[in-house]
């Protein structure tokens, strides 16, 4: 499942279905297959959103460092990306939306 992410002020954004929910309940928003964060919602959203990214960075930083040995370099994607990773591009359309004082409306198909 896709969830798309709707605002005047910003390009259309993606998100797989278990990261648009996660990122959704987060913010405290019900699971339904359409909704809207609201321009006076907006604020408390990127707040929660951005609050749960400085968490999981800093858990990251506690278990890299932690680690016995650093991990090899690759070349290969992080299999391992972190939903605050994913939510980095919602915040930022979030952010958008605040400036312009209009909604993000969202659709799961």
């Amino acid at each position: 499942m896709l969830y798309r992410f709707k605002s005047q002020a910003t390009a259309d954004l993606v998100m797989l279905g278990a990261d648009a929910q996660g990122a959704l309940r987060l913010i405290g928003k019900e699971l339904t297959p359409e909704g809207v964060i609201s321009p006076d919602q907006l604020p408390r959203a990127i707040d929660i959103l951005q609050r749960a990214w400085r968490e999981d960075h800093a858990l990251r930083l506690k278990e890299e460092k932690s680690a016995p040995e650093p991990l090899p370099a690759t070349d290969d994607a992080d299999p391992d990306v972190r939903l605050s990773q994913r939510l980095v591009p919602l915040v930022s359309m979030l952010e958008q939306a605040n400036k312009a004082d209009v909604a993000v409306v969202w659709s799961a198909s």
